[in-house]
Parts: structure tokens; sequence; C-alpha cells
């Protein structure tokens, strides 16, 4: 198994050993932590993501983005082209199982949001270094997305407190974080 492979396993049995009370407080700090910092208060229309397996736990975060006027956009993962569309969301109520078992918006046209909108983007991880770069599950939905239409968004990884280490392992494509958001604070990228 790779260097990689084995940091992506490792994480993951951590996160999964992780106590359910502790994931909680430790996620409503990162909220707190991503509400204080200018980058999430000067952003008008932010992607989000819903929690799946463990990972943090920003409903709070979105349900104040909602309570501070500001527009809550979510992925919808496209299989096929390993792409990713954008839909706005307005209610938990307007979720969809999605293609990998995680929660997604319906895909209504008039929901639909185009990626020049966004200004701020919260990504889930395994696993993030000091310098940005983020293991994800290795589908790459994330690194396409920040290369092509999401290049000019500003992006912040949420993690728990053992999810940064010292690398994980970058390749060529990965795209890198500007911040990554723990319960301690938001840590900028050294890159």
């Amino acid at each position: 198994m790779s260097k990689k492979g084995e940091l992506r396993r490792r994480l993951l049995a951590e996160r999964s050993a992780l106590d359910e009370g502790e994931a909680q407080k430790q996620s409503i700090a990162i909220c707190d932590r991503l509400q204080e910092d200018p980058m999430y208060r000067n952003a008008g229309v932010i992607l989000c993501y819903m929690p799946h397996k463990g990972e943090v736990d920003i409903r709070s975060l979105i349900e104040a983005s909602w309570r501070a006027g500001k527009k809550v956009v979510l992925p919808r993962a496209i299989p096929g082209s390993r792409s990713l569309e954008l839909y706005a969301l307005t209610s938990f109520g307007d979720l969809i199982r999605g293609a990998y078992g995680i929660m997604e918006p319906k895909p209504e046209d008039r929901y639909r949001v185009l990626p020049e909108e966004l200004e701020l983007a919260i990504v889930p991880g395994l696993g993030f270094d000091r310098r940005g770069y983020r293991l994800g599950y290795g589908g790459g939905y994330y690194d396409r997305f920040f290369s092509g239409a999401g290049s000019h968004v500003a992006r912040v990884g949420a993690a728990y407190a053992f999810q940064l280490v010292a690398t994980v392992y970058p390749e060529a494509h990965d795209q890198p974080l500007h911040a990554v958001a723990t319960p301690d604070g938001i840590r900028i990228s050294e890159e």
C-alpha cells in the first residue's frame, strides 16, 4: 500500500474512533472559528458540504449563514464526468441521497448556481497539511473543480485536530486550499 493509501486508512480509522461527543464539540468550535474569520464574514455565496461518515459537521455554520443572509451552495457529484454541479440550499428538507450516499441538493434548475458566483468554499477531507493540500477519498472532484471553473474561489478545509498532518503526499494534480479551520483557529497555508 502506498504512503498516501496508508495515511488515508489511518485517518479513516481515527475518525471512526472519534467519540461522538468530542466530534460534535470540535465541529462546533470549527464552525465558530470560521464565523469569526474575515474570509467567511466577507463572503456572500459559500460552497459548503453535508457531513458524511464522520466528517466535520458544519450544519451549524450553514444555519448561521442562512440567518446572516448568505447564499449557501452545496455540490452534487456527477460520477460520469467526475465533476460537481452547484445548487443553492435553502432548507435541509431539500436534500436527497446522492451517488455516493452523501446528502445532496435536488437538481432543480431554479436553484442552479454558476461557479463564478462562489466567493468561499468550505471543504471536507480526511487529512490536511500545512501547505494546504487535502487528502480526500481519491475521486478528484474538488481538485478538478478548483483547477477549473472554481479556481478563483477562496477555499478552506474543515478539520478535526488530528487531521492536520505533516504531509498528505500531494500529487501534481492536487489543488491546495488557502487555509484549514481547526478547533484552535484558522491556519493559513504556508505555500
